[in-house]
Order: structure tokens, then C-alpha cells, then sequence
């Protein structure tokens, strides 16, 4: 039964230094004081429309709801600058008891959001506010599990369709306060927004929004002065956790990996929560992703995404209330693709899990491509390559990229890709039997190159009978390969191709794709050794896959050694 909601708009809130944030604030019109959700965004109050939680479901649910621009942003004072991410921990930390103290309130405060919003969460956790009670935070990441994820890549779209669309808002602001920017400099903006593949293959990269007095600038984040993604002291958060991923988000291994971690060091049962659905990284979160229709329980409003979120924070911040969620049972939620079924589990990954390895191997029987085995090949080792030319890079389609327009992300087809030269490609026979993939995948690659320095990009790919090709996990990994001669021991390259859930049906087939390139998603490595984005020109390189013998390359599974069958609603 929905509650009277009474709204009211631009509420100051000032934090320790003396800014001044405004927040909306819901809450029931009458009624006892409520626990309530903080929202810290970024990205305008007004128009937040999350599929996962939203200000007035919190309501229906007796909650008082507070959705705040942050720092800088929209209606809120000071000055923001991108990727610092200095004040955010504090400033949550001083709404946190704020939202506490109002009369309203009755002292239980917890937060969610996506994406920035995630990660302001982690960083006034680890303040320690003491009126928290529980974080939820979707699609999140921090430094080091973003950088074991992209092997040393820069997700190049990503970082300059964000500071872009900030470039824009500089220019606008400069402007309006009378101090107008460089006609050059306002051109370059809008040409990054409008037609990037120009300035994104420029070398070098740092040459990219390099405007003096710009907050965020590429050179900045090369040269290690900015960091693109947050850190944590996790083991200073304390309160419980409801992490929310999809397979196709951008930050979906850091948003397992934090889960992990948190419950490494708080194992108790119900404390830290995973839902991870077939979804890219989106506020939305619908049915369809990429070419695949996930049927009715698919999207956030499919999985009861919002009740999800509700029945934690009542378990954490009402427990004795007459409406608490039931009882925490298995901590896991995953939608399992080819199923299109939610299950749970213990632990991520599954415990039932266990590895299948699949081999790579050379061609057979006058055919053009290489095999994949579910047994070592029983001949010599071999070897495939081809030719990477950094001005001539394999496109970015599908996969973990950002949907800001430019990319389309999620599970598409790459038969068109795979066609091409610079692309090698590894096929299993038909499956007679469903393969459960659930878990998280890796590729043990022997790899050479005549570069000095070079890179390696794979996929796993699940090939149906009608030749489509759907893009299942993919990973990268920038490479020191020596002194720039054919080596006569290939490197050993460990590729994290990450988490995923999946069914291989009958008469489908597994593939590994293997290249250099991911454009423009990942930067473009020129094949000469340096820091990254100071590179001032490229070479083609000559890349090797080693394959048999003492050269095994493995593509290393994790599966159910059953099907997956009773999925739950």
C-alpha cells in the first residue's frame, strides 16, 4: 500500500568546512520517525531514476529517502574537481549524520546508488560515520582490482566520454562567469564528444584535453597525479554490504572483488550480500542486452532488484520491525545467461564449481583455424601468428565497455571481427551436453612477440549453430616482451578473462579469440616501450601463439559439474 510522500527540495546541508550542500529530501508525510537512504550523485538530484532503488520505492517501504548533489555539482557549493576524490569520504561522512539528527530520521542511516554514487559509498564508509548501518553499493570498483582487470590497459572510451561531457560543463561554467575559454580549446570538446575516433588516435595520448586550469586532464592520470578510480581501507569499513554487478559492466570484477573481500574479514551469514544480473553498466538495467533477450526475470524489475535492496536494510536497520525481510539464506544471487534464471549461493564463486581446462591447438583436416580441447593435443607443439598494426586496430564491439552513446556493450556478435587477419581464433567441437560456465575464467596464453613491448587482448566467445558468435568474457594484458627479437621461449601471459555465468547448449561451440587490440575501449599499445600515453609513434608487431608440448596454452574454466536446474524467481 503506497504512503502519503511529502517531498521537500534543495534542503542546505553544511559540511564540516563550511559548504553548503542541498539535498531532496522524501519521507512519509506522518508517522513515527523512519531509518533512512542517502543518494549522493553527482550527475543532478532531480531527474535520479535508478532501476535498482529509488527514492519513492524507500518510501513505500517507510523509509525516508535523501538524494544530494555532490560537491560542486548542480546545487550544491564548492568547487569539484573530477576523479578527486578527497572530499567525498568526509562529505558523506558529515550527510550521513546530518540525515541522522533530523527529526524525521530515527537515527538509522544507510546508502546506495550506482556507479560515482557506488563509490562515494565505500569512501564515507571507511569514515566511519557512526549512524551507518549498511551501504549498497552497484557497480563499483577500486584501483587495484580495476587495474588486475584491465592487465595495464586504459579503458580509453570510458575515462574520455566521462571527462568529456565534464570538459563541456568547464566551458559552460567558464563561460557564464565570464571568463571564456580558448575557441581551440572549446573545438577540441566538442570534437571529442562528437567525432572521437580523430583525437583518440592521436599520438601521443596525452595530448588529449591538455588545456591548462582543465581539472582532470589525461597527462595528469598517465603521470600518476589523478587516480580514475578510488581506493579503500577495507578493513576499516564495518557495516554491512549489498553489492549489486552485471556480467557486461565495466567495474564488474571490482564489484565481485570487493564482495570478496569484505566477506574475508565479516564471514558471518546475511552480513555481505551479491546480486550480479546479465546487465551492463547502467542505471536502467532492462531485459535486452546487447542481442540477447533475458526473458521476464532479466531486468532490475525481474529480479525484485528494489525489494532486494529493502528486505537488507530492514534485516540491518529495523530488525525488530513487524515488516523485516526474511532471513538471510545463501549470500549469492547470480543470473545464469542460457538459462535466463536467477540461482544462489554460498560464495562467489559457486563452491560446487570445479575446473575444465581447454587447450589450444593447430588446425585439423584442411581447416583454417585452430582447435579447442578438452584433452592436451597429443602432437608437438606449434604455433599460429599474425600481424598487429596499431593504425589498424580490431574495433571494440560489445563486451564490458561504458554506454555513453559511442559503444554498444553486452553480448554481441563477433563473427564479423573474427574474420579478420590480425585475429586467431580457437573452436571447440559441438557440445552433445549443456555446459554450466559459472565462476571466474582465466587464460594461460605462451605468447611472442618481435615488439619490445606490446599487448594481448582475448575473448571467449559461444559459437550457435547458425555461425553467430556471442561475446561471453574477455580480458587484456600489456606485455614486456624483452629485447624485441622473435624470443625462442614465448612469454607466459595469464589473462584474467573474469567472472561470468553461462550456458554452452547443445550444438553450440566454445571459442577463444585472440589479438591486440580492443579500440577504442582500450587504448591502442603502440608496440614500443614506454609509459603509457607518451608514446609519440607506433610499429606493427609480429604475434606468436605457442600452443602443445611444453608450450601449453589453456583456457581454464570453472564449471558445474551438473547443470544448473530449480532456478529462483
Amino acid at each position: 500500500m503506497g504512503r502519503t510522500t511529502l517531498v521537500e527540495h534543495d534542503v542546505p546541508v553544511e559540511v564540516r568546512d563550511g559548504t553548503v550542500l542541498r539535498a531532496d529530501v522524501w519521507r512519509p508525510a506522518d508517522g513515527p520517525p523512519s531509518p533512512a537512504v542517502l543518494f549522493r550523485t553527482p550527475y543532478g538530484k532531480s531527474p535520479l531514476g535508478l532501476a535498482t532503488l529509488t527514492p519513492a520505492q524507500c518510501v513505500d517501504r517507510g523509509y525516508a529517502a535523501v538524494v544530494q548533489d555532490t560537491r560542486g555539482r548542480f546545487g550544491s557549493e564548492g568547487e569539484w574537481a573530477p576523479l578527486d576524490w578527497s572530499r567525498e569520504g568526509p562529505d558523506g561522512y558529515d550527510t550521513v549524520e546530518w540525515t541522522a539528527g533530523q527529526p524525521w530520521c530515527d537515527g538509522n542511516v544507510a546508502m546506495a546508488g550506482t556507479s560515482y554514487q557506488a563509490i562515494v559509498q565505500w569512501l564515507a564508509a571507511m569514515e566511519k560515520p557512526p549512524h551507518l548501518r549498511a551501504i549498497a553499493p552497484t557497480m563499483s570498483t577500486s584501483a587495484p582490482f580495476d587495474a588486475e582487470q584491465l592487465g595495464g590497459s586504459l579503458r580509453l572510451d570510458h575515462l574520455t566520454s566521462w571527462l568529456g561531457l565534464t570538459a563541456l560543463e568547464w566551458v559552460q561554467r567558464r563561460a557564464a562567469a565570464g571568463d571564456p575559454v580558448d575557441g581551440a580549446v572549446v573545438a577540441e570538446v566538442v570534437q571529442l564528444l562528437t567525432t572521437p575516433d580523430v583525437p583518440l588516435r592521436r599520438w601521443p595520448l596525452s595530448t588529449i584535453l591538455d588545456f591548462e586550469g582543465f581539472p582532470g586532464r589525461l597527462r595528469d592520470i598517465f603521470a600518476g597525479k589523478v587516480a580514475t578510480v578510488a581506493d579503500y581501507r577495507l578493513g576499516e569499513i564495518g557495516v554491512p554490504t549489498f553489492s549489486v554487478g552485471g556480467w557486461y559492466d565495466v567495474f564488474s570484477h571490482g564489484t565481485i572483488e570487493l564482495h570478496r573481500a569484505m566477506r574475508a574479514q565479516d564471514p558471518v551469514a546475511g552480513r555481505h550480500e551479491l546480486v550480479v544480473g546479465p546487465w551492463v553498466h547502467s542505471g536502467q538495467l532492462p531485459q535486452v542486452q546487447g542481442e540477447v533477450n533475458t526473458g521476464p526475470y532479466g531486468s532490475a524489475q525481474g529480479a525484485r532488484l528494489a525489494d532486494l535492496h529493502l528486505d537488507f536494510f530492514d534485516r540491518h536497520l529495523r530488525p525488530s520491525a513487524a515488516d523485516a525481510g526474511t532471513a538471510a539464506g545463501d549470500d549469492v544471487r547470480y543470473f545464469l545467461f542460457g538459462d535466463d534464471t536467477w540461482h544462489r549461493a554460498e560464495s562467489w564463486p559457486p563452491p560446487e564449481a570445479v575446473d575444465s581446462p581447454w587447450y589450444l591447438a593447430g588446425p585439423e583436416g584442411g581447416e583454417e583455424d585452430g582447435r579447442l580441447l578438452p584433452e592436451p593435443p597429443q602432437e608437438g607443439f606449434g604455433q599460429d601468428a599474425f600481424t598487429y598494426d596499431p593504425e589498424n586496430p580490431v574495433p571494440s564491439h560489445g563486451g564490458r565497455v561504458l554506454q555513453l552513446g559511442r559503444l554498444a556493450a553486452g553480448p554481441l556478435n563477433q563473427a564479423h571481427l573474427e574474420a579478420r587477419p590480425d585475429v586467431l581464433l580457437y573452436t571447440s567441437e559441438p557440445l552433445t551436453e549443456p555446459l554450466d560456465v559459472v565462476g571466474r575464467q582465466r587464460l594461460r596464453l605462451r605468447f611472442g612477440s618481435d615488439a619490445p613491448a606490446t599487448a594481448v587482448v582475448a575473448k571467449l566467445t559461444d559459437v550457435h549453430p547458425d555461425g553467430r558468435s556471442l561475446l561471453v568474457a574477455e580480458a587484456s594484458l600489456r606485455l614486456d616482451t624483452g629485447n624485441g627479437a622473435p624470443p625462442d621461449e614465448p612469454y607466459d601471459a595469464d589473462l584474467l578473462l573474469g567472472d561470468t555465468a553461462w550456458r554452452f547448449a547443445p550444438g553450440h561451440r566454445l571459442r577463444v579469440h585472440v589479438t591486440s587490440s580492443n579500440f577504442p575501449h582500450l587504448d591502442r599499445h603502440p608496440n614500443v616501450p614506454g609509459p603509457v600515453g607518451e608514446a609519440e609513434h607506433c610499429r606493427p608487431a609480429r604475434q606468436t601463439v605457442w600452443y602443445g608440448g611444453p608450450y601449453e596454452s589453456v583456457l581454464r574454466l570453472r564449471v558445474l559439474p551438473a547443470p544448473s536446474t530449480g532456478g529462483i524467481a
